[in-house]
């Protein structure tokens, strides 16, 4: 097994510890008080710090409200604030300080996307199906195989489950969790806990045991800034990149995939699925390669009309599922899967269509897969 050494799109530690620096100037103090944050109490409160003593405004921006809230400075240069009780679940903040929005530097758990947040557990009693709880446990692999596709190394994690033997004669299906832009292939278990919300359904004996595949969506990496340029530019990168991500899986990912795991490969047994950006390219993967899925979801995907073309309306009928989820509260992708929807409807493409009440988030992805994986290879 070979271990990548990751690394982030941008190395948001640093940047985020000189802006810090540069804005509460912590530097001037040569006494700061010793504190922890965040803290969360057995009552389910938190208390969330941040020593800022020249700071004029701080606010502390989550999801676990739509407003901001203030926090209160003490004469010792010490702003905090208390919030809750917070509902069990996984959240993202940051601190809006004079108007720079930075991590909390005593939060050893970064969510490092296009801007730096923190991350906040808050746990349930019982433990949350997302949570670690006293069952077996899979195993996660990182990989760095060769892609002929971009003619050098690429990435895949990969996700087997508690009784996986490379031993033995037991075959497994496979489901490919594609992740959305500016991620990578270790966000789908850092942040969606799909390593561990799988052993959790497995202990309960709800799913199918699959392997998870999660491989590098952003082959092009490197024409990133195509996207920032214009909506052209952006549209063209897009393009550019499934065709290569579709080239990669077929030719190169999927022979890596038969040569050192136990899988089943027989259509029946191929999932595809995908957040965001990773949405789009589930459905338009699967679609293109009907040979070879027959499981094929998209998660607030955004999808552009026609999300695919037509070319045998019988075949992507016989597909066993074909869906999509969006929420009411993800102003990226709410009202243009609402469109693809009627667009497959008039087309009379068979899919199901789940509205739930979250955002374009991973609490909403997390509870997505909860419900989807019980569906999956039966």
């Amino acid at each position: 097994m070979k271990i990548e050494n990751k690394k982030r799109l941008i190395d948001f530690p640093i940047i985020l510890l000189f802006l810090v620096m540069s804005f509460i100037g912590a530097a001037q103090d040569a006494n700061p008080p010793i504190y922890t944050s965040p803290i969360v109490n057995s009552d389910r409160t938190v208390v969330f710090n941040i020593y800022a003593p020249k700071a004029e405004n701080i606010h502390l921006i989550s999801t676990i409200q739509p407003e901001s809230i203030p926090l209160v400075k003490a004469k010792n240069g010490l702003w905090s604030v208390t919030i809750g009780p917070v509902p069990p679940e996984i959240y993202h903040y940051q601190f809006n300080v004079d108007g720079a929005k930075i991590t909390d530097m005593k939060n050893q758990s970064p969510y490092p996307w296009l801007e730096g947040k923190s991350e906040l557990i808050v746990p349930g009693t019982p433990a949350l199906l997302h949570e670690v709880s006293d069952v077996p446990h899979g195993t996660l692999h990182d990989h760095i195989y060769h892609s002929r596709t971009i003619g050098g190394p690429n990435k895949v994690r990969i996700y087997t489950p508690p009784n996986y033997n490379p031993h033995d004669d037991r075959h497994y299906p496979v489901l490919f969790l594609l992740h959305g832009f500016g991620e990578k292939v270790s966000f789908w278990s850092d942040f969606g806990k799909i390593n561990l919300i799988t052993d959790n359904l497995i202990a309960e004996d709800k799913i199918m045991e699959p392997i998870i595949v999660m491989p590098n969506g952003d082959p092009l990496e490197a024409e990133y800034y195509r996207f920032f340029s214009s909506q052209t530019e952006g549209n063209i990168w897009m393009e550019k990149n499934i065709d290569v991500l579709d080239k990669d899986l077929r030719n190169d990912l999927l022979p890596f995939l038969k040569s050192h795991y136990k899988v089943k490969t027989e259509k029946q047994n191929m999932a595809i699925c995908g957040s965001s950006m990773g949405g789009i390219h589930a459905i338009v993967l699967g679609v293109r390669n009907l040979d070879k899925f027959s499981w094929v979801v998209g998660l607030s995907t955004g999808l552009k009309i026609p999300p695919f073309d037509i070319v045998d309306k019988e075949q992507i009928n016989g597909l066993k599922l074909l869906q999509l989820n969006t929420s009411k509260k993800d102003e990226w992708g709410f009202a243009q899967s609402n469109k693809v929807h009627k667009w497959l409807t008039d087309h009379d493409i068979k899919h199901n269509y789940i509205v739930t009440d979250g955002g374009h988030e991973w609490d909403t992805w997390r509870k997505d897969m909860i419900a989807l994986l019980p569906r999956l290879f039966r």
